[in-house]
């Protein structure tokens, strides 16, 4: 295996041995700053009126299992594809030292999708999401040229809510997932048993780190039971190459292509969806967890 663009081949092959890879220091201090100010602001008010529902608050904060705390922040699960109403994110998504590593992965020819801003609110040790792929939720594939970007704003380690991840569970396809019983976030799909799976990594992450990780590695986030913040950006990538694997609208994966050409045959990314977040049970989830506007 030979070196890439940025990765040693070493850090390649261990990519593809485990499942995943941590490279430091892709986002720099003033980057870090500029994501956390402008996630702040989008939490308090900052948006367009369509996009409310995209301000995700956490299930246990919205039903009133747990109180919700003075600052808005702090009761978020989610700013669900921010890059959709906002420039610094949709910014985000071309970043060249995320990118870089990315390519050495899965080729020149990259799609962005699914930007996130991802939030564990101090003191909620239960908001865990379990352990799952995510491949399971991606109608294209092949899942090996998917990759997940996991970049924390805050250090990360196991008492604010960090990854945790399983090597090697990438090699051996995409396991039955269920909906867990229990109170969780939209869309939470677990792999049952997976608690139980030998080796087990849990990551310490530096701000500014990115954890580049394949679709099919079983991975999962701890709650958050310090009084620290745990925020994180995200983004996965797809080498244009990939192609639908069953019939479904892609719409609401905001893709985009950022870095290359698309393909013939590939994915083709549709045309800005709305502002508005569809799911199947789009006017409850709004009502249960989205922040009002100002």
């Amino acid at each position: 295996m030979e070196d890439g663009k940025v990765l040693s081949a070493e850090q390649i092959a261990g990519y593809w041995e485990d499942g995943y890879i941590v490279i430091p220091g892709v986002l720099s201090a003033d980057e870090i700053e500029t994501y956390k100010a402008r996630a702040r602001a989008v939490a308090h008010g900052e948006y367009p009126p369509e996009a409310k529902s995209r301000i995700m608050r956490d299930v246990r904060i919205a039903k009133g299992v747990v109180p919700a705390p003075e600052d808005p922040e702090d009761g978020l699960w989610k700013l669900m594809n921010p890059d959709r109403f906002d420039q610094t994110f949709r910014d985000f998504t071309y970043t060249p030292k995320l990118l870089d590593p990315v390519e050495d992965l899965l080729g020149p020819d990259l799609i962005a999708f699914l930007m996130m801003m991802i939030y564990k609110p101090p003191m909620v040790a239960d908001a865990v999401h379990p352990f799952h792929q995510d491949a399971f939720y991606f109608p294209f594939g092949p899942h090996e040229k998917v990759l997940g970007c996991w970049i924390p704003l805050d250090d990360a380690d196991e008492s604010n809510g960090t990854l945790v991840v399983v090597p090697g569970s990438h090699k051996n396809g995409v396991a039955a997932h269920e909906y867990p019983d229990g109170l969780v976030n939209m869309g939470s799909f677990h792999i049952p048993g997976a608690d139980e799976a030998e080796g087990a990594r849990v990551l310490e992450v530096k701000a500014g780190d990115a954890v580049l990780f394949n679709s099919r590695t079983w991975h999962k986030s701890l709650g958050n039971r310090s009084e620290r913040r745990r925020r994180v950006i995200t983004m996965h990538a797809a080498s244009a190459e990939c192609a639908p694997t069953r019939d479904a609208d892609i719409g609401e994966f905001g893709m985009r292509l950022v870095r290359g050409e698309l393909h013939e045959g590939g994915i083709q990314p549709p045309a800005e969806a709305s502002l508005a977040f569809r799911t199947h049970s789009a006017s409850s989830f709004e009502n249960d967890v989205s922040l009002p506007q100002r």
